[in-house]
């Protein structure tokens, strides 16, 4: 690999990417790219122009590059995609190393390799450098959400206007690289590099089509308001482009900007998922049959597809300019001022999540939870049933979703809603003949902490279990019990209503108790025998109050009493299932202590006795 400096070299243009850079250079030097990119040290096996340098140049690729072309330092990665990584966040995450990954890319709308350009801009700026070698093929182009040019007001244009073929897309022999037909000399910058026919029979080469793309003709007509409202849209997205991409402007980057790129692209999926649903958000009725006419490709696709198959296509970004733009316009209007819309945001995506998520299976849904977006568009997509976020589908969601903002945490709550709350707070409901018996108030208490849970931590039901330390089967038991009393009488809103209450009161008591840390003190725990001993005193008529038996009881209760959680799942009646050991006598003869009917004489005396030195232990919150 050579070094030596080119004869004549070219000042990269501003924005230029590094296919467009050795186009100009192979033209002004009369050599093919493919040659070009050899002395630049750029090439592999085959002479090939990996696609990956689209991202980044491996730092020798880079040095070699600047020594034999005459860069600066830093300008050979300023060809490549590298610095929008930081604020274009589809990029951020994507190898270019497979045709897996490049497919991956078009669906996660990252890159494409095929460039879009701007007739305008190709033809240059009028100064003698781009009057003779042509104006820059911009990096920008090659991403998804670039499909205006807001500099000559116009959108851009996809394919060759005499041969339709896309720019740097190769043919079906030749794999995808940085330039299409690399080999050839003698093509302006702006030429289509496209064939136009299959070989002859005769043996003949395959005439390239050669059409210069500076020269192409203006875009089709449309409502100039539409133009003007793709021109804005595009200003925007060029504005998040480069925000972050200068140390002078990062201090303006805020998270609402981060997630700028991450949530126009849900959205925009959200509209072609649930079309025509969400056709009231095109912007004009002819931006709305562009986005008609994209979701017809998209339905052809999977059509032929057949059924039971993936249709990868289907969340590629539009080819087309015009239908892209539409979509992302579209996509913006339904997001509107996310930080502030709140419960209006939910109310325009749910409808459309519910059509898309039906309509195009259950991976649809799972694609949406794993999709790095801001908390209020997750918040807004995710799929709820009576306050829970559904526990069905992909487990692993991007983010847990808190339903409030709380000023309390999840280490505030108790397994089981302490007996005072549920008088202060659920008297309306507990009134209820549905819910009077005591097992039903214990699923109430159950159900109401799993609630508190999500609205401070976020995540599904079984999630908030797992918090509370309470088995998956007794949550669904609860909830299912809770369901099978106050549905039928449309009594649900009362416990959300009562849970609210409980909530606010957190919110503003100073002093909370961390249960948490009581679960964890007291995990290994088990009362002295000396203990023991003292609250049996003058008890001798209870049979074997010194026993196993009843050093279990004891610190099953006192466990239950100061965590606020179920005796059943105390670590020493777990620890007997863990040993395979039945836990029948430890239950009944807590039950024998706990009955109404059994609360007198010793057994009340002990009882009380209990639980006097249970809150004995709690010195504090």
């Amino acid at each position: 690999m050579t070094t030596r400096p080119l004869a004549r070299s070219l000042a990269p243009l501003p924005e230029e990417s590094l296919p467009g850079l050795l186009l100009r250079l192979a033209y002004r030097l009369d050599r093919s790219p493919a040659r070009i990119a050899t002395l630049c040290g750029l090439s592999h096996f085959q002479h090939r122009l990996p696609a990956q340098y689209f991202l980044a140049l491996p730092s020798e690729a880079a040095k070699s590059l600047e020594a034999t072309a005459s860069l600066r330092v830093g300008e050979a990665d300023s060809l490549t995609l590298s610095a929008m990584a930081t604020s274009y966040a589809p990029l951020a995450a994507l190898r270019l190393d497979g045709s897996r990954n490049l497919s991956s890319a078009r669906r996660t709308w990252a890159l494409s390799l095929s460039s879009r350009y701007c007739p305008i801009c190709l033809a240059g700026d009028g100064s003698k450098v781009q009057n003779a070698y042509g104006g820059p093929w911009k990096l920008r182009w090659h991403l998804p959400v670039s499909f205006a040019c807001t500099a000559h007001c116009r959108l851009l244009e996809q394919g060759c206007p005499q041969c339709g073929g896309r720019q740097n897309l190769p043919s079906n022999t030749e794999r995808q690289g940085l330039i299409t037909q690399r080999a050839i000399t003698g093509l302006h910058p702006a030429q289509c590099r496209h064939l136009v026919s299959s070989p002859a029979d005769t043996g003949s080469r395959t005439p390239l089509c050669g059409a210069r793309l500076d020269q192409a003709a203006c875009a089709g007509t449309r409502p100039d308001s539409d133009l003007d409202i793709m021109l804005a849209l595009q200003g925007r997205i060029d504005r998040c482009l480069i925000l972050r991409q200068s140390p002078a402007t990062k201090e303006e980057y805020s998270a609402s900007d981060q997630y700028f790129f991450p949530d126009l692209i849900a959205a925009a999926q959200l509209i072609r998922l649930s079309w025509p649903d969400s056709a009231r958000f095109a912007a004009s009725t002819a931006l709305a049959d562009r986005i008609a006419d994209h979701v017809a490709i998209s339905i052809t696709l999977r059509d032929r597809c057949g059924p039971g198959k993936r249709v990868r296509d289907a969340w590629a970004a539009p080819e087309d300019p015009a239908e892209c733009g539409a979509l992302l316009l579209a996509a913006e209007t339904l997001l509107g001022d996310r930080s502030k819309d709140g419960t209006a945001l939910r109310e325009r995506i749910q409808p459309l999540a519910a059509t898309a998520f039906m309509r195009n299976g259950a991976n649809i849904g799972a694609a949406f939870r794993r999709m790095d977006v801001s908390t209020d568009l997750a918040k807004a997509l995710v799929r709820r049933s009576l306050g829970f976020n559904r526990a069905g589908g992909h487990p692993h969601a991007g983010q847990l979703l808190p339903s409030r903002k709380c000023h309390f945490g999840i280490e505030h709550v108790p397994a089981l809603l302490p007996e005072a709350w549920l008088g202060a707070h659920f008297t309306e409901l507990a009134s209820q003949r549905s819910i009077r018996s005591v097992w039903n108030l214990r699923h109430l208490r159950r159900v109401a902490s799993l609630k508190l849970v999500e609205m401070a931590g976020g995540g599904t039901w079984p999630q908030c279990a797992t918090t509370l330390g309470i088995p998956r089967i007794t949550a669904e038991r609860s909830l299912t019990v809770l369901k099978r009393s106050l549905l039928p009488g449309d009594l649900w809103p009362l416990l959300d209503v009562a849970v609210e209450t409980v909530a606010k009161e957190l919110d503003t008591t100073a002093l909370r108790v961390d249960f948490a840390a009581r679960r964890r003190t007291l995990s290994t725990w088990q009362i002295p025998a000396e203990d023991l001993e003292a609250l049996t005193a003058g008890l001798a008529h209870l049979a074997n109050v010194d026993s196993p038996l009843s050093r279990a009881v004891v610190s099953a209760l006192v466990w239950a009493r100061v965590t606020q959680g179920d005796y059943l799942h105390s670590p020493t009646v777990e620890a007997l299932r863990q040993a395979q050991q039945s836990t029948r006598r430890v239950v009944a003869a807590i039950g024998q202590l706990q009955t109404p009917s059994n609360r007198r004489g010793a057994r009340l005396r002990f009882l009380l006795r209990i639980n006097d030195y249970a809150d004995g232990l709690v010195s504090g919150p």
